[in-house]
């Protein structure tokens, strides 16, 4: 399977197209078995907190569309806070107040915000509540995904709220995502391991069938806040190593009666990277914008490129000099793309399965 994640803004506003892999190809008139997750969208306009003589924000650059009718209807739009610049009222107008597939999944602040615009109807919109593990088991919102044909075993996306405790500023959470696809009945079989190299455009059938996993965190969150749900719910489904994170790169800090810490960018990002082996880390929310008003006077910004990055969480292989281990570094402009398959090479010089399984399990008892 693979997954391909646009950027359609300098911002936070990604989509999110997971794509299962068949050894036959769809016949004739058949759909496309594509789930595809729109994140945060923000495409024009400025975004105000409370008011623009406090707080406003413009993007400098231009996002690669200008509506949300300018790409395929999604499956999901998640909206991870309710700041303006992740709920934008007026690009989320842009979808149809009712009918179609697109369910808008919301943290509780931003939907009770939306449900205030009485657009949409009730059926379009719900509260995506936060994670906590209880009796019967997880707040965990899933969605299934139905088999591709007759006697298939059908697939399902889960999307979890994971909010850091003692956050006043309701800014460092994270949207966890993962996918696993529907397997039709002849791809219903024992799998083979592959006999040459693999790299991040050729599919490791054996692995086909194995849930990706997305952590989108633009402002950041603590590797503490989000182990309970990596140990219990991550490793359970044999979702790791991650597939992408989409995190801040650059820290950005205000006066501490203003909010303190806005993003923990790399220093923050770090852990959760390495402890997860994460495929991609993606920059988010770390584009230019023309920011005004008294809330902003003070804010300072550590500003961290995509190589600053990369020779941490990428470094070279005493193994193998030529090549790169880690977390591959990436900073996506509007408009642009990357495609990552579920295959092993996560850049572990240990490619033995059997070594991975251990190392992510072990992350429980840790």
């Amino acid at each position: 399977m693979s997954l391909t994640i646009k950027h359609l803004n300098s911002d936070a506003s990604f989509l999110l197209t997971f794509q299962p892999i068949s050894s036959f190809p769809p016949s004739p008139g058949q759909s496309s078995q594509a789930f595809t997750i729109l994140l945060d969208p923000w495409l024009s306009g400025p975004s105000n907190i409370f008011h623009p003589k406090f707080s406003t924000a413009k993007q400098k650059t231009d996002p690669c569309i200008s509506s949300l009718r300018d790409i395929p209807e999604p499956n999901i739009v998640v909206i991870s806070q309710d700041k303006s610049d992740h709920c934008h009222k007026a690009t989320l107008q842009q979808l149809p107040q009712s009918g179609g597939k697109t369910i808008i999944l919301a943290e509780p602040a931003a939907a009770k915000i939306i449900k205030g615009w009485k657009y949409f109807d009730s059926s379009k919109l719900a509260t995506l509540p936060k994670w906590e593990i209880t009796k019967n088991g997880s707040t965990i919102y899933r969605i299934p995904i139905p088999a591709s044909t007759p006697n298939g075993v059908p697939g399902e996306v889960t999307i979890a709220f994971v909010a850091q405790k003692g956050d006043i500023t309701r800014l460092h959470s994270a949207i966890c995502i993962t996918y696993r696809p529907p397997i039709s009945t002849f791809d219903n079989r024992p799998d083979t391991p592959p006999d040459t190299p693999r790299s991040t455009t050729t599919f490791d059938t054996s692995n086909r069938n194995k849930p990706l996993s997305v952590i989108f965190s633009p402002h950041g969150c603590t590797y503490k806040t989000l182990k309970p749900y990596i140990t219990s719910h991550l490793v359970s489904e044999a979702a790791l190593p991650l597939t992408a994170l989409l995190h801040c790169f650059d820290r950005i800090s205000n006066a501490w009666y203003l909010g303190g810490n806005v993003c923990t960018g790399f220093p923050g990002g770090l852990e959760i990277a390495q402890n997860l082996c994460a495929r991609a880390w993606i920059s988010a929310h770390d584009g230019d914008k023309d920011v005004k008003g008294l809330a902003t006077k003070k804010i300072v910004i550590e500003k961290y490129d995509r190589e600053e990055v990369e020779s941490v969480i990428s470094p070279r292989s005493e193994k193998f000099p030529n090549r790169k281990i880690g977390t591959e570094a990436v900073v996506l402009e509007p408009g642009e793309e990357i495609r990552l398959s579920h295959a092993m090479d996560f850049g572990l010089e240990e490619d033995d399965p059997a070594v991975l399984r251990e190392r992510f399990t072990n992350l429980a008892a840790v």
